[in-house]
């Protein structure tokens, strides 16, 4: 199953669709209550799930957006930005390189052997991994650029 938005972190400039599983950038303030987790700087928001054991898989569809899975300095984060791609963690930028930039990115997560890898999802070439010892519940989230919209996939 696939990690669903949730609306009481989303940036209050993030529209949130009724499925939870599209955030687009708008211009327009949704008028969302203050909440002390809601984002109020960068446009992103978290998933409602988090995980704490197994394995988990979903895709994200990136599309052309500028986008980011993941967005502080003590998230492991694969950015987008037109065609290039980087990953970030404990604020240490590494840059990829992707030869076909792909439209949707696969999450592989596994929590208990401490893996949290990025793929292209079109041809399951391997963008990225992480290796960490997790010692906390992980919450996917994402941050989406100027105009645009990320979907979160069924997997």
């Amino acid at each position: 199953r696939s990690p669903t938005l949730d609306t009481n972190s989303a940036h209050d400039r993030l529209q949130i669709s009724s499925d939870l599983r599209t955030m687009t950038r708008s211009d327009v303030a949704q008028g969302r209550p203050h909440q002390t987790h809601r984002f109020d700087v960068y446009p992103q928001a978290l998933c409602s799930e988090s995980f704490s054991s197994g394995q988990h898989y979903w895709e994200v569809d990136v599309g052309s957006a500028e986008c980011r899975l993941g967005g502080s300095d003590v998230s492991w984060c694969l950015q987008k930005h037109g065609d290039s791609f980087s990953v970030f963690h404990g604020g240490v930028k590494t840059s990829l390189s992707v030869p076909e930039p792909p439209r949707r990115v696969g999450v592989h997560l596994d929590w208990d052997a401490g893996l949290l890898s990025f793929y292209s999802a079109d041809s399951m070439a391997l963008l990225h991994s992480f290796h960490q010892t997790f010692t906390q519940p992980l919450h996917p989230g994402m941050l989406v650029g100027e105009g645009d919209k990320i979907i979160t996939a069924l997997c």
